[in-house]
């Protein structure tokens, strides 16, 4: 058994669903600050950049989802660079 906390998504629910989508955001935050604690920043990049490649290497991912990821990144990286 994983020792994460799983999203607070039931099985078959639809992520288009505005409220599953902040449900799903919030439990991202929450992992995200859990593991920061655990391993630290640099780690987690690193771990963060492998599930990344391995979800863009994945031939069941989209290349649309993937042009969408990239975009946000690069924007969000812009909004970082200007504070």
């Amino acid at each position: 058994m994983s020792q994460f906390k799983l999203p607070p998504i039931p099985s078959g629910t639809s992520y288009a669903d505005p409220r599953v989508r902040e449900k799903m955001a919030a439990w991202m935050k929450e992992f995200h600050e859990e593991q920061l604690t655990a391993v630290g920043s640099s780690e987690l990049l690193r771990i963060y950049c492998q599930a990344l490649n391995n979800w863009v290497l994945n031939p069941t991912t989209e290349s649309h989802d993937i042009e969408l990821l990239v975009d946000e990144i690069c924007h969000t990286a812009r909004l970082e660079d200007s504070e």
